[in-house]
């Protein structure tokens, strides 16, 4: 068995954690009202600003050199 590190990038850490903003009223929206694996390799998040009403989405492409599961004896 071989353990595989792929540490996480600085760049990857603030996709991840970086706020979104509502494109109407400028409000901080905190969570997805949904989120959603799209085929291709990317994540697919849906918002609903609470102030607003507003909808909106973003995605987030995912690393193509952090393999999922890569099993070597």
């Amino acid at each position: 068995m071989q353990l595989n590190c792929y540490p996480a990038t600085l760049s990857s850490i603030r996709v991840f954690g970086a706020p979104f903003v509502c494109a109407s009223c400028g409000d901080q929206l905190i969570a997805p009202t949904a989120s959603a694996f799209v085929e291709g390799g990317e994540i697919r998040h849906y918002w609903e600003c609470e102030s607003c009403g507003a909808t909106s989405s973003s995605s987030i492409a995912l690393d193509e050199r952090m393999p999922a599961d890569s099993a070597q004896d």
